[in-house]
């Protein structure tokens, strides 16, 4: 057989890339999935291991569909670590040697589809999925072979074991597909669900979820090592549930942990149980150092931690506890109200059915300095805009400049600005009010000039404060921001001037002398790079491509119109002259140039009789 004659045997949903080979090879009559490998001139392993050409010509051979092929591929990044569908995985989240399988989706394979129907999916690797989406049962552990290459041959060893497959198919036995297992199916699919759990790695994410459940559901005191696959399915559920809300989901969860006495003693290893021992093991400096900072912070504020205590890798600060009468008597509000405060930024909670709030670490005089500012100092967006007489696009373009930084504040989770840091900012623009201003002078308010002259009106704010500007003058009649006035021409000068870091694609088109699709063309295939730039006259924003990715291009490729133009020959006839002489351009669709490999070229042409011209010198006067 040859890729030239290729079948018709396509890759069934989710079928991993070893079990389509395996089903394949029978389809071929022959013993193995390494001899089929081996008669078409590659190793079994490298193929197991994850290779894209081999999958492009293993897909070629059999017509299934390449790119389906590689997103269900599990393939080997190192010793630890694998890549399936977009998602990076460990080894210790995985189930990549041993089969596991659903017996009645095997049994129907065959039923449906005949003896090559039967399939593995790539769901079945992952620990985390111990149940089918189709039939609520649990999966099935197959008795491993000898030798470890022997389980990726799958219709193999179902073979071996189908007497049993089928026994297990027909028992009545139920496991409810969970939650978690729903996610880990459609994140794989690449549909995004859950920000909090999206940003981690995928196993990670998994890992939190059936721990946090578990501890959640079954207590602190018991080891994850004598949990069973139902419980582990349980607290999937259960953890996948409490994280729903993101952040906020888990330090809940963790609120319900947190033991009576852990208000007054460090206890958060026993209270925590099963989640902080995998949190302390994980290594230092891996994908579960962001959670570990969560959960580290979480204790911290909850715990009454000395600055000798180290939890999770970092000490703790030191901290004075301070009363909740203290604390009403230092900020000298109504009580209620400073209840509501001390719970809106985390230092407090409220359990139902308590008449009072418990604190959930000690409060110290600079904290209660800091309470007392933030109450009659902290601004909403709507409050600080006004403070400004700004929109809110005009206070998120100073939010991004740096020029005003929000803070998150614990009652409703949203920005909010400090308000005498609006007013100082305020007082900046007024101290370049520059009261020589010319009424001749053209002024326009900061929104006017930034339309004006195609740039955010933050950039403006800036010059402003930075005193680059001379013609600053103020309507005393509008109040905030709006009231300022500067000259455009000015501010167009003192603005820094754009630089392009590439050039616009008619450029790159006349200097590889190829159409402008060659240009797009080239840059779907990687062969040169685009860039988001603006425009340095019109400050507009264009694609571009970058200079180095063009002198990378000419090192290795020359263009049919540059080789025209350097043999002082006409592309066309050219072309296909050297079409006819064996010298053949890359692959290209209809409508695209064509381009030659530099490696050997000018060999090439100087044998079909093709040398450039010399230049003739001017005769002497």
């Amino acid at each position: 057989m040859s890729i030239k004659h290729s079948l018709s045997f396509p890759i069934l949903t989710y079928e991993t890339a070893t079990s389509y080979v395996s089903r394949l090879t029978r389809y071929c009559g022959l013993a193995s999935p390494n001899d089929f490998c081996l008669d078409h001139g590659f190793r079994w392993q490298d193929f197991v291991r994850g290779d894209d050409i081999l999958f492009d010509k293993m897909a070629a051979i059999g017509g299934a569909n390449a790119e389906d092929m590689k997103h269900w591929a599990i393939r080997t990044v190192d010793r630890q670590s694998f890549l399936t569908a977009g998602e990076y995985v460990t080894k210790k989240s995985l189930v990549r040697t041993r089969v596991r399988v659903c017996p009645k989706c095997l049994v129907e394979g065959r039923k449906l589809r005949g003896r090559y129907g039967a399939y593995r999916r790539h769901l079945w690797h992952f620990l985390s999925m111990r149940s089918c989406a189709i039939h609520e049962t649990p999966l099935m552990n197959v008795e491993p072979e000898k030798y470890t290459i022997r389980n990726y041959d799958f219709c193999k060893v179902i073979e071996r074991h189908w007497t049993t497959i089928q026994k297990e198919a027909h028992r009545e036995r139920y496991r409810q597909f969970t939650s978690l297992e729903a996610y880990i199916q459609r994140r794989l699919d690449g549909r995004k669900q859950n920000q909090f759990l999206d940003d981690m790695p995928l196993h990670i994410a998994a890992r939190l979820c059936e721990l946090l459940g578990f501890v959640l559901e079954f207590g602190p005191d018991r080891k994850i090592t004598s949990a069973s696959e139902d419980e582990l399915s349980a607290g999937g559920q259960i953890g996948f549930d409490a994280l729903k809300q993101g952040e906020a989901g888990l330090y809940a969860a963790l609120d319900t942990l947190v033991s009576p006495n852990g208000l007054r003693t460090v206890r958060h290893r026993s209270d925590l149980g099963a989640l902080f021992e995998w949190l302390r093991l994980s290594p230092a400096g891996g994908e579960a150092d962001p959670l570990r900072t969560l959960v580290r912070e979480y204790i911290f504020r909850t715990y009454p931690c000395s600055e000798k205590d180290v939890v999770l890798g970092k000490t703790c600060p030191t901290t004075s506890r301070y009363s909740i009468h203290g604390a009403w008597k230092s900020l000298g509000i109504q009580r209620e109200r400073m209840n509501r405060i001390l719970i809106a930024e985390g230092v407090a909670q409220k359990k139902d059915g308590e008449p009072e709030i418990r604190l959930r670490d000690g409060l110290s005089a600079q904290d209660i300095t800091r309470l007392s500012e933030q109450i009659s100092n902290r601004l909403t967006v709507a409050e600080a805009t006004n403070v400004l007489n700004v929109s809110a696009e005009f206070l998120m373009l100073l939010r991004k400049s740096e020029i005003v930084e929000p803070v998150i504040d614990a009652l409703d989770q949203v920005p909010k600005y400090e308000k005498r840091a609006l007013e100082s900012l305020l007082e900046g623009l007024t101290a370049a009010v520059n009261s020589k201003v010319k009424e001749t002078d053209e002024l326009v308010s900061i929104i006017d000039a930034a339309r004006r002259i195609r740039c955010p009106a933050s950039d403006i704010v800036g010059l402003v404060l930075n005193g680059e500007l001379t013609k600053v003058s103020r309507d005393s009649t509008v109040r905030g921001i709006a009231g300022f006035r500067v000259n455009p021409q000015e501010v167009r000068a003192c603005l820094p001037p754009l630089e392009m870091d590439g050039v616009t694609k008619g450029e790159a088109a006349t200097t590889l002398r190829v159409t402008y699709q060659t240009v797009n063309y080239l840059i779907d295939e990687g062969l040169l790079k685009s860039l988001r730039v603006r425009n340095p006259k019109s400050r507009q924003f264009l694609d571009a491509v970058t200079k180095d990715s063009i002198k990378e291009f000419q090192r290795e490729y020359e263009t049919l119109g540059q080789l025209a133009h350097r043999l002082r020959r006409a592309s066309g006839p050219l072309g296909c002259h050297l079409e006819t002489k064996g010298i053949c351009p890359f692959e290209t669709p209809r409508g695209i140039s064509w381009y030659y490999s530099r490696r050997g070229l000018d060999h090439r042409l100087k044998k079909v009789g093709l040398v450039e011209p010399k230049v003739k010198q001017a005769a002497s006067a």
